[in-house]
């Protein structure tokens, strides 16, 4: 393989807007419930994950969909320039079709919904230059069975080992038939905390679909769980006061590729990974500018 001479990491993912709005429980239908707070992202996965290793310290590119020039845009692209990602975000005319956004509800009992507008960020996935994933160190996919074609697109393009990002949805064919015959580093997906049971069978069930280094199940307040060819691991989340649980599972995948290219074990990558997505959910800023991770995860770091 040729040396990598691009970033450390390439994310590939839809971008959109986002904000989180807290409440104290969800209202029956039909009626409503005080607000208690609204913590502005970025959505989906990939770009809080580039945003997070970025602020470990990764140097990271997010290869994605442009955003329009409204105000959900322009807070989009002023987040991302900040934090020093990469990213090919800007619109090539002044007028679009508006920056995607999503809305997320979460309640005190952890419950999280979400609401989803992508407009036309799908199908402009499929015209993204694909260039850093095929110069970076290390390859980020998110594998939403809704874009999984033009998953299956980065994959092939990609020449860097893989993190594939399941978020959950099944394992489409296009996705697992992409990633035959390459070096998936990791394969991640997350199972609700009531099902943390099901984390071994889960992860039996996707390495027989693909041969990774490492098949990686997050499980909320339950830590991670990992199965590899030789056997398994599981490392517990740090206990702190949670805020919200948005982005959870990217911001672990930012603190799983920091640890990775950094020369790290699994033991030690799952260790800061889960320490870096618990620091994410506690957060008291705006998700995106949120920089305590590194002092907390410093001692987990190699």
């Amino acid at each position: 393989m040729t040396p990598a001479t691009g970033p450390d990491l390439a994310c590939f993912g839809y971008l959109a807007y986002a904000q989180v709005f807290g409440v104290t429980a969800y209202p029956a239908a039909n009626s409503g419930t005080q607000v208690t707070q609204i913590i502005p992202s970025l959505a989906g996965d990939a770009p809080i994950a580039a945003l997070t290793a970025r602020q470990l310290g990764t140097r990271a590119n997010l290869v994605s969909n442009p955003v329009s020039l409204d105000p959900a845009g322009l807070a989009v692209l002023h987040t991302l320039d900040t934090i020093g990602v990469a990213h090919q975000a800007v619109p090539l005319a002044m007028s679009g079709p508006g920056t995607p956004q999503l809305t997320i509800v979460t309640d005190e009992a952890g419950t999280r919904t979400w609401f989803a507008w992508l407009g036309t960020a799908t199908d402009q996935l499929n015209a993204a230059d694909p260039t850093p994933l095929t110069t970076a160190r290390l390859a980020y996919v998110d594998c939403y069975r809704i874009i999984d074609l033009a998953a299956a697109a980065a994959i092939t393009a990609s020449q860097a080992p893989l993190l594939l990002n399941l978020g959950g949805d099944p394992l489409s064919e296009a996705v697992a038939s992409a990633a035959n015959n390459r070096h998936v580093a990791y394969v991640q997906t997350n199972l609700d905390e009531a099902n943390a049971d099901q984390a071994d069978s889960l992860a039996t069930a996707l390495h027989e679909r693909i041969a990774a280094d490492a098949i990686v199940i997050t499980l909320g307040k339950h830590g991670a769980f990992a199965r590899t060819a030789t056997g398994t691991a599981h490392v517990s989340a740090p206990s702190m006061a949670i805020r919200h649980t948005h982005g959870a599972g990217a911001a672990f995948s930012g603190g799983l590729a920091h640890a990775h290219l950094r020369g790290a074990g699994l033991a030690e990558a799952l260790h800061a990974a889960c320490a870096i997505a618990t620091a994410h959910c506690a957060a008291v800023r705006h998700i995106p500018q949120q920089r305590t991770h590194i002092s907390l995860v410093k001692e987990d770091l190699p």
